[in-house]
């Protein structure tokens, strides 16, 4: 069996977490550290978040992170982290996902590599991410 869209949370959180887990995990030496796994599983479990994916004959092959952010003015679908093979075939289903959710549009920070993959589904790059860390 082949299933390509939103993993209900159930799954997400369950049987399936193992595999999101490893996944996800790959991804998160890119990030800067906003969250960590357990951030993420409490996420996805209390519905503030949520896993997309591929998954062939209970295997996930692909996954995405995700979270709604509401501006004022505006409504964006938020990627988190993505990780595994056949981005491009869930691609669809993440589209769904923003439609659904009345997302004005999709968003997530990438390294150049991985927006290079984004921008040959329809992505633009609309803006640069500048960091100053401060001290604490």
């Amino acid at each position: 069996m082949r299933y390509v869209g939103v993993i209900p949370k159930d799954l997400a959180t369950g049987i399936l977490w193992p595999q999101i887990e490893s996944l996800v995990k790959r991804a998160m030496p890119y990030g800067r550290g906003e969250f960590t796994l357990d951030d993420i599983k409490d996420g996805i479990a209390t519905g503030g978040m949520f896993a997309l994916g591929v998954v062939v004959d209970s295997v996930v092959q692909f996954v995405v992170t995700a979270s709604l952010v509401e501006y004022p003015r505006k409504r964006v679908l938020y990627v988190q982290y993505g990780a595994g093979r056949g981005g491009a075939e869930a691609f669809d289903a993440l589209k769904h996902a923003a439609q659904t959710l009345k997302a004005d549009w999709i968003e997530t920070r990438c390294r150049a590599s991985v927006a290079r993959l984004y921008r040959r589904i329809g992505f633009y790059t609309a803006y640069q991410v500048a960091i100053l860390e401060t001290p604490t």
